[in-house]
């Protein structure tokens, strides 16, 4: 029962060191080339043993944040060499930023992927594809529009899109786009009225196999969107103000867990051997 119990306690002093040390880096009150202090005085430091400490910065080196070396000890690494697509940086980097400089990088990125994968998506998706879309508008236009499960019924039918494009790397780019929508939506619930008779635009488009209307469509629900929380962020006196607090970036978290394991189910549902026999 003692072992039993112990678990969670160090699982947790791991996942807080983790978040500690790399929201500083993202933060920059670490830098890139400084060098952290030994485990001992990190330790001591983060409250952590020596053995926590060093797997937490095992942990960051694979995210691409920190590099470890037996004579120069441990050091930040330049932004280039960042993972941003890892679910926990995404997660520091919207806390640490500007949230209009947020908005903009994730936009511009959602304008490259969304349009084309609702073209592929309206070639290649199939009938249980398009149900799941059909569900996740429904689900849309009956939620609360200030609730989280609106936010859950969006980022099931932009993920939809990506799942009925039949691409895998485009399927695994589904966390970057759900942190663009909960900045959205963060910015201000209204754009989901606002965008909802866009988004059945592009449901029908894809239903009705025209590919080339689903990327205009989507392109359009895109810009439109933009526009408008642009010209919410120009009205906000929070517009210098930093992305997250406490509580978004426990949305974001959950919001992102839940889709990765989607992700991860449907490739592992593409990938199982065939039967024989």
């Amino acid at each position: 029962m003692f072992r039993q119990a112990a678990l969670p306690r160090k699982r947790n002093r791991f996942a807080n060191a983790v978040e500690d040390l790399g929201s500083r880096i993202l933060r920059g009150d670490l830098k890139p080339g400084d060098i952290l202090p030994n485990e001992a005085e990190l330790g001591r430091e983060l409250g952590a043993s020596r053995t926590v400490v060093r797997e937490a910065v095992k942990s960051l080196a694979a995210k691409g944040l920190l590099q470890a070396r037996t004579r120069t000890g441990t050091r930040v690494l330049e932004p280039i060499h960042w993972n941003l697509l890892d679910l926990d940086v995404l997660g520091w980097r919207y806390a640490a930023m500007p949230r209009a400089q947020f908005f903009h990088e994730l936009f511009e990125i959602r304008r490259m992927i969304e349009p084309a994968a609702a073209a592929l998506a309206a070639e290649r998706a199939t009938g249980a594809d398009l149900a799941v879309l059909e569900q996740a508008y429904l689900a849309m236009e009956a939620v609360d529009r200030g609730s989280d499960a609106a936010i859950d019924a969006d980022l099931r039918f932009h993920r939809g899109i990506l799942a009925g494009s039949h691409n895998d790397l485009l399927l695994q780019m589904g966390g970057l786009i759900s942190v663009g929508l909960l900045a959205s939506f963060r910015i201000s619930s209204r754009s989901y009225d606002a965008g909802l008779p866009l988004h059945k635009h592009v449901l029908e488009a894809i239903r009705d196999r025209h590919s080339e209307l689903a990327r205009e469509n989507m392109a359009v629900l895109l810009s439109s969107t933009r526009e408008f929380l642009e010209r919410e962020l120009a009205g906000s006196v929070h517009e210098g103000g930093r992305g997250a607090d406490g509580s978004t970036l426990k949305t974001i978290n959950r919001i992102l867990m839940k889709g990765t394991q989607i992700a991860e189910t449907k490739l592992s549902i593409r990938k199982a051997p065939e039967r024989t026999g």
